[in-house]
């Protein structure tokens, strides 16, 4: 029987690279169906982040699920879909499980202890389930996989600190400020970094202008943390007026640039300029004025770095609590392969015992017949019994691993 993974990351491929096969969180469900269709696996849930895609499936019969997943994006009209032999990893039996705990736990994300992809794992799976994807042994995973994630960060430092690069702006920005907090921000840009600094700014009760290229997109995105709406030609009203301004969107050129400062007067605390874009929003010439502190992502990034390193201490614990959980996977599931055995093997001692006590039955007696089918019973009921000791002994079961002859890795690139 074949549990599998194949997929690929920010690791294996560049942000150029998965964007052809990038899927949408809404095309999940009809996803899960058209690919265990094409597959004809039994089990199947497709998972969908920022940096990565992977295809999760329990088949009966082991089986090379590159070709699949192949064929699949294919069929979609995506271009040189063998460009996955390239950038593809696959994973089989106890390691998926491993790999997957990992995922969730945030060790395997860019950004180290990164809890947005515990999320988005949740909302795969919800996806999967509501089309009948996953089975017993993709529900047990899944399942398995959301416990370790919540324990590795509950339990150890993992998940200390900024997890994401809007969150260490954040964090940076509040450390400069000497723990205070901002009067009044400016945030550009409408999209998913955006709304994380606009949650941190909410949950600090700080007064914030939105301003976006187009005002229709701001002010659905501004109704949700009662922010001010205006439009990018307007941010040189509101600059002189604010302590910080964080800036995400996606122009080609600078839209904060020195003509928005003619006339900026040095005040009592400086300007702090959070340019997270690329290409950058925030011309680099006004880190020359007075009274500004201008950062970009490589500032954010080296901030990250050291904030993970701190992190990276706490990595062997979170390694044993998701090797703990691989071990217990291992235990069920060579339970699971033992019970699936044993109950076709029930099956076909029963089918064998009716056909055998069918061609004597016309030369007993009815009494002398049931006496017979009760004899047979109970010596189908003592070879049960046994069974289990037996499969052991002749497979050799690896208790630990749980998966005989368990493979590491197909490719890794």
């Amino acid at each position: 029987m074949g549990l599998s993974v194949c997929g690929f990351n920010h690791k294996t491929a560049s942000i150029e690279d998965r964007e052809p096969f990038q899927l949408g969180r809404a095309e999940l469900s009809q996803a899960v169906e058209v690919y265990k269709d094409l597959a004809g696996c039994e089990e199947a849930v497709i998972v969908t982040t920022c940096n990565r895609m992977e295809f999760y499936q329990f088949t009966p019969d082991k089986c090379d699920q590159l070709p699949q997943v192949i064929k699949f994006y294919a069929e979609r009209g995506v271009p040189n879909a063998e460009k996955l032999r390239q950038i593809c990893y696959c994973r089989q039996k106890t390691t998926v499980a491993r790999h997957l705990f990992r995922v969730a736990s945030g060790l395997d994300s860019m950004v180290l202890g990164e809890d947005q992809v515990f999320h988005q794992l949740k909302e795969a799976y919800s996806s999967a389930c509501s089309v009948g994807g996953p089975g017993p042994i993709l529900h047990k995973i899944f399942h398995m996989a959301f416990q370790v994630g919540k324990r590795v960060r509950s339990e150890t430092g993992i998940g200390s600190g900024p997890r994401s690069i809007p969150g260490a702006a954040l964090e940076m920005l509040k450390g400069l400020m000497n723990g205070r907090v901002p009067e009044s921000v400016l945030v550009c840009g409408v999209n998913e970094m955006t709304e994380i600094i606009l949650d941190g700014l909410t949950r600090w009760g700080v007064p914030v202008y939105l301003a976006n290229r187009t005002v229709a997109n701001a002010e659905k995105l501004a109704a949700v943390f009662k922010a001010k709406v205006l439009a990018l030609d307007q941010i040189g009203e509101v600059i002189p007026r604010v302590e910080a301004v964080f800036s995400a969107t996606a122009a080609q050129l600078p839209i904060v640039n020195r003509g928005h400062f003619e006339g900026f007067s040095q005040r009592q605390n400086p300007l702090f300029l959070v340019d997270l874009a690329v290409p950058r929003d925030i011309s680099p010439e006004l880190r020359e004025l007075p009274g500004v502190v201008l950062l970009d992502l490589e500032d954010v990034r080296k901030y990250l770095d050291h904030s993970e390193s701190v992190r990276a201490g706490e990595i062997p614990q979170a390694e044993a609590l998701i090797e703990e959980q691989v071990s217990e996977y291992s235990i069920w599931r060579a339970k699971e392969r033992q019970r699936t055995k044993v109950l076709k093997m029930h099956r076909e001692l029963n089918r064998l015992r009716k056909e055998e006590l069918k061609r004597f039955k016309e030369g007993f007696h009815l009494s002398e017949y049931r006496a017979l089918d009760a004899f047979s019973q109970s010596l189908v009921r003592d070879f049960m019994r046994l069974l289990p000791e037996v499969l052991d002994s002749e497979e050799g079961v690896d208790k630990k691993s749980g998966e005989p002859g368990d493979s590491a890795e197909v490719k890794e690139p």
